[in-house]
């Protein structure tokens, strides 16, 4: 058995200890960003999600909205619309779509169907027949985006009552 190795005849190792350092460091960023991407895609923020489900709503009108704050070019998106029970009391009501939103979007499924559609240089007008007058009525509208980015978009029963809303579409 040889005879161990003295301090002096210890082998040479070609060490960069100041690098190593900074690539456990780069390491351990890049470990943080992957979980943060994850936690992100977990709860929704790039599609469907409990932080990409929302409601919009305005205390001063009697409707709101539910729709998805992230959502994928080209694929299906739904906005809710709620009318209240203080509005539908009548048999029918009108819903305005603003212009700068229908751009951006191509409607696939309005559900209850319209009555009846006006244009107007704002945006559309939709007409529908309540089921049951005095209740809470839904509006359900499939679409499928044709934009990519920052979407803002507006719904309520006219210009002036209406709902601010926002969508990320991403590609």
């Amino acid at each position: 058995m040889p005879p161990p190795l003295k301090r002096e005849e210890t082998p040479e190792l070609n060490q960069d200890l100041p690098f190593q350092h900074r690539t456990w460091r780069i390491q351990r960023i890049g470990w943080g960003v992957i979980a943060l991407v994850l936690l992100c895609a977990v709860f929704g923020l790039f599609g469907h999600g409990p932080l990409s489900r929302t409601t919009a709503h305005d205390p001063s009108l009697p409707l709101s909205l539910e729709y998805d704050r992230f959502g994928r070019y080209q694929s299906a998106l739904t906005l809710r619309l709620h009318v209240h029970e203080r509005h539908a009391d009548q048999d029918t009501v009108r819903v305005w779509l603003s212009q700068d939103y229908l751009d951006k979007i191509e409607i696939q499924q309005i559900v209850p169907k319209p009555e009846g559609a006006e244009t107007s240089p704002t945006g559309v007008i939709y007409t529908f027949r309540l089921a049951q007058p005095g209740r809470r009525s839904d509006i359900i509208v499939s679409l499928q985006m044709q934009a990519i980015g920052f979407v803002p978009g507006r719904i309520g029963f006219d210009e002036s009552q209406a709902l601010i809303f926002w969508q990320w579409i991403y590609p």
